[in-house]
């Protein structure tokens, strides 16, 4: 009880300090300041957690991709609602492996997260990595990316995913679907030719940008890729979405097509921004966490900004999200585990 009167007082005696400097002309300063020092008063009198120093968002691979993207917008996000210094850490390597196990490694204080997404499970698949989500507390998912294409160059003269499958039906083998082996995509390749009664042939030209790359000098046929990332090429034509590899529609991109809209199986490889921490993190640091981040899915420049990356933002806290998350691995990524193991 008196630490709990203690920390009241202080926040009321900071409080009061920032007015003051407030009223003496510091207005810029002050003001973040005085936002910081609410947030934080409103959490010690409620009794919620309250965080000091800097909180780390481990993002397990390079700058420059959706994921460290948007590992960036929440980290700006989450300092607002946290009162703290929040940053991003890039530790790539070991297919996302490294920066996981620098999360598990931490102190369990809940100053370091780690984001992740469907990509967390191929080392698991692989036998190479016994970290799956399961490994984690799950802090939560902030945002749902429905936006993977099946996108092919314009100069391809293919303009429907029929037209694609078509070519693929009439010369076996010889469509090249590029993207990065031991990846999600390889497997969203196992997974079509299986339900569509393809036959691309797979070909390893690497990451998003490389893919992108690939398509555009036409060094291979077809990719997938987060329809944000491509946007310029598709608002000037030069790519093709042909359809959304996903469960429902996107009204951000209503114009592409689900599979099923050709008499197809939908395949689905939407993808999931998911957040975790250290499994010793005692509960109230991980629900205060959580938290915040509820304030950020419900703050409107967030939902805007991420809107303009054509991504949905649709909270689920701690259990339910660490369940969607294991059930996007059962239902769409399991099934193909045997076949993705022997093209290895």
């Amino acid at each position: 009880m008196r630490k709990k009167a203690l920390k009241i007082l202080l926040g009321m005696a900071a409080a009061a300090f920032i007015l003051t400097g407030c009223s003496n002309g510091k207005s810029a300063s002050a003001a973040k300041d005085s936002t910081a020092a609410d947030t934080a008063g409103t959490a010690a009198k409620s009794g919620a957690y309250t965080f000091d120093g800097t909180i780390t968002i481990i993002c397990p691979v390079k700058a420059g991709g959706d994921t460290d993207r948007n590992a960036r917008v929440l980290a700006q996000y989450m300092q607002k609602y946290l009162g703290v210094n929040v940053v991003v850490k890039n530790v790539d390597g070991g297919a996302t492996v490294m920066g996981l196990q620098e999360c598990l490694d931490s102190k369990p204080d809940g100053k370091t997260l780690v984001v992740n997404g469907t990509d967390l499970f191929v080392p698991y698949m692989q036998g190479s990595s016994k970290i799956n989500i399961d490994s984690f507390k799950t802090v939560g998912i902030p945002i749902i990316d429905n936006t993977t294409v099946l996108a092919v160059n314009a100069k391809s003269g293919w303009k429907t995913l029929e037209d694609l499958l078509n070519a693929s039906k009439a010369a076996p083998d010889t469509i090249e679907y590029g993207g990065k082996i031991g990846a999600t995509n390889q497997l969203c390749g196992i997974a079509m030719n299986k339900e569509w009664n393809s036959s691309l042939k797979f070909i390893d030209v690497g990451n998003n940008a490389a893919k992108m790359t690939a398509l555009l000098g036409e060094q291979t046929d077809v990719i997938n890729i987060s329809y944000g990332l491509a946007t310029d090429y598709f608002s000037t034509g030069e790519f093709i979405p042909l359809c959304l590899l996903g469960s429902e529609k996107n009204n951000l991109i209503s114009a592409v097509p689900l599979p099923e809209e050709y008499g197809l199986s939908n395949v689905d490889f939407s993808k999931f921004f998911w957040v975790g921490t250290n499994p010793d993190t005692p509960d109230n640091i991980v629900q205060a966490l959580a938290d915040a981040m509820e304030k950020v899915t419900q703050d409107e420049e967030f939902i805007k900004t991420m809107e303009s990356y054509y991504l949905t933002v649709d909270w689920m806290p701690r259990d339910e999200g660490r369940d969607f998350a294991n059930s996007m691995y059962e239902k769409n990524m399991k099934p193909y585990t045997e076949e993705f193991l022997s093209n290895q």
